[in-house]
């Protein structure tokens, strides 16, 4: 009985391991698509997928934004530092 619970552990942390591999390295459309899936399947659950997925660029399609921003001054800038060789 513990082989088999072991071995099912290790089964599924690769399957897992390997979702997330192909999930991470795969082609964009194909994460859009299966959010838009999973949004429209399970609005509860997968609902605010496709909203998470704007990266922070509120209001850039003329929209509206539901967060309120404030406006924070200017980071400092730093300094170059110039590296140069020994005579």
């Amino acid at each position: 009985m513990n082989a088999v619970l072991a071995n099912s552990i290790v089964v599924i942390a690769i399957v897992v391991s390997a979702c997330y591999a192909v999930w991470r390295l795969g082609p964009r459309r194909m994460r859009d698509a299966v959010r838009a899936r999973l949004s429209k399947a399970l609005p509860r659950v997968f609902g605010s997928l496709i909203d998470s997925s704007s990266n922070g660029a509120c209001d850039a399609c003329g929209s509206g934004c539901t967060t309120t921003t404030t406006n924070a001054p200017p980071a400092r800038r730093e300094h170059a530092v110039f590296w140069r060789k020994k005579a």
